[in-house]
């Protein structure tokens, strides 16, 4: 005769299944909708921000990708190290196989923005 084994529920959750997190996230819900309904503006009960985001990164082809580089004046693996990627990776945005991610063209335009502070980053050997 086979027996079923009951299902054992977490010790972090309580008899509903649901976590102290979970709970407490659900109350702070209810609040903002409560706040809401009541027409109470929500800066009167709650931290409210607003932020601008910048705008997004150019687009950078092979070329500009190049132009980047040469602006720092270093070889494609110095290049890389700054950025923090391969030098495969490097030489693949420059013979257009690929294109930066946005994180990396963040990154170039920030280069391009004061290529003599990327430039100073190098420590000459002595």
């Amino acid at each position: 005769m086979k027996t079923r084994k009951k299902a054992r529920k977490s010790s972090r959750t309580g008899h509903d299944g649901i976590t102290p997190m979970g709970r407490e996230i659900a109350e702070a819900l209810r609040d903002v909708s409560r706040t809401l309904r009541a027409g109470i503006p929500l800066s009167s009960r709650f931290t409210v921000r607003t932020v601008e985001l910048p705008e997004p990164p150019a687009k950078y082809d092979a070329k500009a990708v190049r132009a980047t580089r040469d602006s720092i004046g270093v070889s494609q693996a110095l290049f890389a190290s700054l950025l923090g990627v391969s030098s495969i990776l490097v030489a693949s945005w420059e013979q257009g196989a690929r294109v930066p991610a946005l994180w990396a063209r963040r990154l170039l335009d920030e280069m391009n923005h004061d290529p003599q502070r990327w430039r100073g980053m190098l420590r000459r050997a002595s």
